[in-house]
């Protein structure tokens, strides 16, 4: 009688596992599909700061090195010279506590904050 509940209990360890690596390659394709959508949100937004760039450049005094200055200005707004838009501190004008520019709303209130920026 104890073979079979070694084999019952092996079985059912089989299953488990057989289950789990099917949730892990069903996890696997939903992050490779995100991977590839968020691939070509950056390659339409690639192009898009590309036409932008060149309809400045070509209608205004701009150069390039103004262009390079004022993405460097805009990094370091964090402290930080990463290539990033980091996010800052901001003062909800609802409770006056601090919170993230990254968030949306407060997290202490639910006060919409204010962006700072469009692309952020």
């Amino acid at each position: 009688m104890t073979l079979f509940w070694d084999r019952y209990y092996q079985q059912k360890q089989i299953q488990d596992v057989d289950l789990k690596a099917n949730r892990a390659a069903h996890e696997i394709d939903s992050v490779a599909q995100d991977v590839a959508q968020l691939q070509q949100r950056v390659e339409k937004l690639s192009l898009g700061c590309q036409a932008l760039w060149e309809l400045l450049r070509d209608h205004t005094s701009l150069t390039e090195d103004d262009l390079v200055i004022k993405m460097t200005e805009i990094d370091l707004r964090d402290g930080k010279l990463d290539g990033e838009m980091g996010k800052q501190i901001l003062t909800c004008p609802n409770c006056r506590r601090n919170s993230s520019s990254k968030r949306l709303a407060c997290l202490y209130c639910g006060y919409a904050l204010p962006k700072n920026h469009l692309f952020g």
